[in-house]
């Protein structure tokens, strides 16, 4: 039996999202798919625009087997930790003999040669890397140009090509999918992407990205600062017909009910939660949380008073050397409460939470029960809670963002 996993979050599942699992049958062979997905908060350092479950739902009704989640911790993190913590989940299944990625070109040579880089840094590497973020330039313009000084003698116009393809996320997930995978029973196999980038806000594409399919639904609604909505109108719902073009028509169905029913949400939701926090912990500061720095903990205490919304401070707080998305991510793991020691503690995975599964993946769903080597949570309430508190609290505060009236206790897991 051949498995094959893959590492997403489906924020929300899309057109690309369904022919990726397709080239991933036709290309690999694989009996079966499993998912590790994010779970309600996503590595942007955001809230998902729908739950889990219904995220869930979408994949195993467009081809994948098993999803599992993939915990809060890593959800939000950085790239290096989202695919580090992506494959220990994979890793600890025992089924899974290929993690397949998308790429914006197939050259596994070049992945997994910057993969090796990354992996182990030569002296000359770091020094550059060092050099350039002491010049002021953020950590990925920084690693791209330190890269490229690296292997000027390696390859033949190697900045262009190096910045191209570093410049994309998905180049940069599957770089830091190979240094996970080093020493790793699991292989990497690439898979080419087709259509609008990750970034991409045109929703025309029958291969749109799912930025793009967010933005429909804000513009839905005329929600210039990305607010949480309660219920929608006819007029409104008529005008998501175009999610048809941009989804498989079941995942549109579900996310149509959300819309309608309110059960959605946007970045600014988190809002009042987040000031609370941060006035809450102003005097000690930040710095403990992950992805803070002193000088950015620093800047949070000192701006704390000009703070209007989380997407208004995150563009308050952003500078040259200082990305919008990495600030996300550390007023996401504020509210959250993920510290940087959590990695450590959580590193190893020790738990697999399934969120749904396919009937017929009965013969796959043995072998995980034979085979894993860490617990299979089906029910929250048998789990230890140590090990799964993160993601119960990130679980009740979006529950109560979404209007949802269930919560990780009485959700049971999505069978189709």
């Amino acid at each position: 039996m051949k498995v094959a996993g893959v590492i997403t979050e489906y924020n929300p599942f899309h057109n690309g999202h369904k022919y990726q699992l397709e080239q991933i049958k036709r290309q690999t062979s694989a009996d079966y798919i499993v998912v590790a997905m994010s779970g309600n908060f996503v590595q942007r350092g955001e809230p998902a625009i729908i739950d889990k479950y219904e995220r869930t739902r979408m994949a195993l009704l467009s081809g994948a087997d098993l999803v599992l989640e993939l915990p809060s911790v890593f959800a939000t993190a950085s790239a290096e930790f989202f695919a580090r913590g992506g494959v220990s989940v994979l890793k600890n299944t025992c089924v899974v003999d290929t993690l397949c990625y998308g790429v914006e070109s197939v050259d596994h040579e070049l992945t997994t040669l910057v993969a090796g880089v990354l992996k182990n840094p030569p002296a000359a590497y770091s020094a550059s890397l060092a050099r350039l973020i002491q010049d002021g330039m953020s950590f990925p313009v920084a690693r791209s140009r330190a890269l490229c000084e690296y292997f000027k003698d390696t390859y033949d116009s190697a900045s262009e090509k190096l910045d191209a393809f570093i410049a994309s996320p998905n180049n940069i997930l599957a770089i830091e999918y190979e240094k996970a995978l080093k020493d790793c029973v699991i292989t990497g196999f690439p898979i080419k992407r087709i259509g609008e980038g990750y970034h991409s806000t045109d929703s025309t594409c029958e291969f749109s990205s799912a930025t793009a399919v967010r933005r429909v639904i804000s513009t839905t609604y005329n929600t210039a600062n990305f607010m949480t909505v309660t219920t929608a109108s006819k007029s409104q719902l008529e005008n998501l017909t175009v999610l048809n073009t941009l989804m498989p028509a079941d995942c549109a169905k579900i996310l149509t009910h959300c819309v309608s029913n309110g059960n959605i949400v946007f970045p600014d939701a988190i809002s009042d939660s987040l000031y609370y926090r941060l006035i809450s912990e102003r005097n000690a500061g930040y710095e403990k949380y992950a992805d803070c720095t002193k000088e950015l903990s620093a800047k949070i205490v000192k701006n704390i008073y000009k703070y209007e919304s989380f997407t208004q401070f995150c563009d308050l707080l952003k500078s040259k050397n200082l990305t919008y998305t990495r600030i996300s991510r550390v007023l996401t793991h504020i509210l959250l409460g993920i510290e940087k020691n959590d990695f450590n503690i959580c590193m190893d995975n020790p738990y697999l939470r399934i969120l749904g599964f396919k009937k017929s993946s009965g013969e796959l769903m043995h072998l995980l029960k034979k085979r894993a080597s860490v617990p299979i949570i089906t029910k929250v309430a048998d789990a230890p809670y140590e090990l799964i508190s993160k993601d119960i609290f990130a679980a009740d505060l979006y529950g109560r963002l979404c209007h949802s009236q269930q919560n990780e206790f009485t959700h049971g897991v999505v069978i189709i």
